[in-house]
């Protein structure tokens, strides 16, 4: 059983200013800017609840925070929204879009 992410070091963490969201029709994308736009080709999509997610690590949180708001605005259980909050940050620390942690 993993331990909630309560009991574990707290780190915070933001989107590098690299990166800008900007949502079309029905999509989020994420738009490499500078710097970035020379390292990473194309753009990203994200889910409704990815743009979530990303929308609240824009202005600096900790994970049990981007956890507390995919349940407040999901009808999901806590385990699940940790383990898609974990699936998430570890694909945004592979791009690179993930500072200060």
């Amino acid at each position: 059983m993993r331990p909630s992410l309560r009991k574990q070091e707290e780190r915070y963490m933001r989107i590098s200013d690299q990166y800008m969201l900007r949502q079309v029709a029905d999509e989020y994308l994420v738009i490499p800017v500078g710097e970035a736009a020379l390292k990473v080709k194309g753009l990203i999509a994200l889910s409704e609840s990815g743009s979530l997610l990303y929308r609240k690590l824009q202005s600096g949180c900790t994970e049990t925070e981007l956890v507390d708001a995919l349940l407040q605005e999901y009808a999901v259980d806590r385990p699940t929204a940790e383990a898609d909050t974990r699936v998430f940050l570890e694909q945004m620390r592979r791009m690179g879009i993930l500072i200060g942690e």
